[in-house]
């Protein structure tokens, strides 16, 4: 990643954390119940991958407390980048390519 991508915000790295291995499980999800359909497909298509990655955004924004506290930490929804967050996870899709 380059430096414009590093995070240095706790409560963006903890959300994105979260919200990775959330997309992650999503993904595979999606995988599982699409079969054997080319997933390139889907990744380069922004009508689909657009909602996606929102899905996701607003899954963990909408449980983080719980989620941060679980995992015995603490972030302030209010300190969280989601323009990076989005940024980020839409690089991170990259890596779901076959």
């Amino acid at each position: 990643m380059s430096k414009e991508t590093v995070v240095t915000n706790k409560s963006t790295q903890l959300f994105l954390d979260l919200a990775i291995r959330s997309l992650e499980a999503s993904w595979k999800l999606f995988q599982e119940i699409n079969g054997d359909g080319d997933a390139n497909d889907y990744l380069d298509d922004p009508d689909f991958m657009s909602p996606f990655i929102m899905h996701v955004i607003d899954h963990i924004q909408n449980n983080f407390e719980k989620f941060t506290t679980q995992e015995g930490d603490y972030g302030d929804i209010k300190e969280v980048n989601f323009e990076q967050i989005a940024a980020l996870l839409v690089w991170h899709s990259e890596r779901f390519r076959k």
